[in-house]
């Protein structure tokens, strides 16, 4: 899915892990089973004249009838006895169920600790970068010149991209954002503005932002790097994808520090830098406030992008 639906985001928030449940609840299984058994051996005990290990009725209480299909037994003493006989009954099952328990309670913590230090958990495929506490190497710079009726002139926002880390997309990245070049996001716009999370543009060739266009040949999409970066961070940049899960042209920035609805979703590959001169993260909240009109959250008045280039 893309970040196109608010409601989908702010859904995609309150996604649970299944193994983070299954790691709360595991020390108590054991347990519940032995639970489980107890409970059941005590409902077979009350039952006298069923269990093997109680006196018969008819053998303590020689004073009783039939009431309603309910044997009724008369007589302190005969009761007592088979009150003393289903206690001691229920303790030697809480024993029978607990023995297990404590035996086979090891094994079967070591086998969630194995499997939680399985290599495939601790692969480099599976690594997380946190940009909020080790910002990805910036290995290059790119611009763009944005114009909206707040401001009478053009204001600059510099984007340092993550070249390390995610070489393909930042090449589709700078490669546009060359205005010499045939495609580039010169004469893009800010389609969409998510008040709250994200600002969205760079819809190459489709004002509306339903597609966009790479600098790859025939501007197709491509499968993005990897999506290791936490969006963890404000202003950071991540790509936006197609319905197959591809990128091109289009791009949005994160205006909160958490963002953790687009993790494993949507590649970040640069952030938004503060220099003396541009907008920065200033320029981005300002373009998050402007007035849209539904159903898709567009600014009412164009946010274009009017240059663009390498730093």
């Amino acid at each position: 899915p893309q970040p196109d639906n608010p409601d989908t985001q702010q859904h995609r928030a309150f996604a649970f892990d299944a193994r983070k449940i299954a790691t709360m609840i595991r020390p108590s299984l054991l347990s519940i089973v032995s639970l489980l058994f107890t409970s059941g051996t005590y409902a077979f005990s009350t039952i006298g004249h069923h269990s093997p290990s109680l006196t018969p009725l008819s053998a303590v209480s020689p004073k009783s009838k039939n009431q309603g299909g309910r044997i009724c037994v008369s007589g302190t003493q005969p009761q007592q006895q088979l009150h003393q006989q289903r206690r001691e009954f229920v303790i030697q099952s809480i024993a029978t169920a607990l023995i297990p328990s404590v035996i086979l309670s090891p094994f079967v913590e070591s086998a969630f600790a194995e499997e939680d230090q399985s290599p495939t958990a601790t692969s480099d495929d599976t690594t997380t970068i946190d940009p909020s506490i080790d910002l990805p190497k910036i290995t290059q710079r790119a611009y763009l010149d944005i114009k909206f009726p707040k401001y009478k002139e053009p204001k600059r926002l510099v984007i340092g991209l993550f070249g390390d880390v995610m070489p393909k997309t930042v090449e589709n990245f700078l490669a546009l954002s060359n205005s010499s070049n045939d495609v580039s996001y010169n004469g893009a716009t800010f389609y969409r503005v998510l008040s709250g999370m994200s600002i969205q543009g760079g819809a190459i060739g489709n004002p509306s932002g339903k597609t966009g266009t790479s600098s790859f040949p025939s501007g197709k999409p491509f499968s993005p790097d990897n999506y290791k970066i936490r969006h963890t961070a404000q202003g950071l940049v991540s790509a936006v994808r197609t319905a197959t899960g591809d990128i091109d042209s289009r791009f949005f920035v994160q205006t909160e520090g958490d963002a953790g609805w687009a993790d494993d979703r949507y590649a970040a590959f640069g952030i938004v830098l503060e220099e003396e001169g541009t907008g920065g993260m200033d320029l981005v909240r300002r373009i998050s406030k402007v007035d849209v009109k539904a159903p898709q959250n567009s600014p009412k008045e164009p946010v274009l992008i009017v240059g663009c280039g390498v730093l």
